[in-house]
């Protein structure tokens, strides 16, 4: 019994040390990586909040939200609150939205309706965060 308690005791000092020096440097990614990629995310998240933005500044955007009954400064607002997927989601649709040469042949209804659509999605994203 005594020898049994030995070994377990042995077994116990063994397994707790530790299995060898780590160094500082020992890392799978370097500082200056991960401040570069974290850097690379800030400016992506600041323009794709940007380019949500720019298409709530519009006047299609202040027409729109006026015919919904949208406070569009509080949806401006809770564009910042949006998880980096919803956000980049909206900024490509927002970019498409001023850019895709399509969406210029658009009538000004038309405008409207995928506007009124893009102020309705911030809203209930900006409302299921609260």
């Amino acid at each position: 019994m005594r020898k049994s308690l030995a070994v377990l005791a042995a077994a116990a000092a063994f397994l707790s040390l530790p299995a060898g020096p780590a160094a500082a440097g020992d890392h799978i990614a370097t500082a200056d990586a991960v401040h570069s990629r974290l850097a690379e995310a800030t400016a992506q998240r600041a323009q794709n909040i940007a380019a949500v933005q720019g298409v709530l500044a519009t006047p299609i955007a202040m027409e729109t939200a006026a015919s919904v009954g949208a406070d569009l400064n509080r949806v401006r607002a809770g564009v910042a609150s949006l998880s980096d997927a919803d956000l980049r989601d909206l900024a490509a649709r927002a970019s498409a939205l001023q850019s895709d040469p399509v969406s210029g042949a658009l009538t000004s209804n038309q405008r409207m309706l995928v506007t009124i659509a893009l102020v309705l999605v911030v809203i209930i994203l900006v409302l299921a965060i609260i």
